[in-house]
């Protein structure tokens, strides 16, 4: 007696569950003919994009790559992985060396040509030596926009990106 009940509750619950109900020829459907549901909803096309600004154009160094332009202290040159910057021996550095250009980031050595050093925080900086028979060296990794003061020679990042930067280099204020 239970098998025949069961068989017609379960496809009376299988039926229920399949659609609206009609009864005495309208619908069960409480919302106004017309309106949008979520399964209609999702067959409209998706809205078209917005098309996006073109990439912006690197900025272009004053000097290009004429890396002897800093010789004088005051230059903004275009440098890519292992370049080497002449600075005056004023600014207590000797020429700056580019490590590496990566991820947003230019890293720089340079030697010191003094025993002190100071930085204003603008870039992260770490030393080697001194040691027997060599000098000590400063490494400075500079994000995009960084401004440093490093002893007497101002710097800044003006840019990095596609293996290059640009640097602004000029005397500290």
């Amino acid at each position: 007696m239970y098998r025949p009940f069961v068989g017609v509750l379960a496809l009376v619950l299988l039926l229920a569950g399949c659609g609206s109900a009609s009864v005495g020829g309208t619908s069960a459907d409480p919302r106004p003919s017309g309106s949008v549901t979520a399964s209609s909803a999702t067959d409209d096309p998706p809205p078209t994009p917005t098309p996006s600004a073109p990439p912006s154009t690197p900025p272009t160094a004053a000097d290009g790559t004429r890396y002897s332009a800093c010789a004088d202290g005051t230059c903004e040159v275009r440098v890519t992985k292992e370049a080497g910057v002449p600075v005056p021996e004023r600014f207590g550095l000797g020429p700056v060396m580019v490590s590496a250009i990566s991820g947003g980031t230019v890293t720089l050595i340079a030697p010191l040509t003094r025993s002190e050093f100071s930085s204003d925080g603008g870039c992260e900086v770490s030393f080697t030596g001194p040691g027997a028979g060599s000098s000590a060296f400063a490494q400075m990794t500079c994000d995009s926009g960084a401004k440093a003061v490093v002893n007497r020679m101002g710097l800044q990042v003006v840019h990095v990106g596609d293996g290059a930067a640009i640097l602004r280099i000029s005397p500290a204020a």
